[in-house]
């Protein structure tokens, strides 16, 4: 008989939110890079995740994705990718 988790358990959360989840780590990894490398670098790979999770929150069910679907799922897409292609453009931007 396979045991059921409470649906309030720390795991259960983590399995809801998998997709936040996995992009706060990879921003987490990101600051790293910004901090230990460069900062254009830095902003790049945030660009990067912006991309990666409008695509994910483009093709995915609001249940997979979790957090990430607060408004509708064009909006959502629109701003994640506005906002992905804005920080690419100011990271590659000289001067900076």
């Amino acid at each position: 008989m396979l045991e059921r988790r409470p649906p309030t358990s720390l795991a259960a959360a983590f399995q809801r939110q998998a997709v936040l989840t996995l992009a706060l780590i990879a921003l987490c990894g990101i600051l790293v890079v910004g901090v230990i490398s460069s900062a254009a670098l830095a902003g790049l790979l945030l660009a990067l995740l912006l991309g990666v999770l409008a695509v994910l929150r483009a093709v995915l069910p609001i249940r997979a994705v979790g957090a990430l679907a607060v408004r509708s799922r064009g909006l959502d897409v629109a701003v994640l990718l506005l906002l992905a292609i804005s920080l690419g453009l100011l990271s590659t931007a000289p001067n900076l």
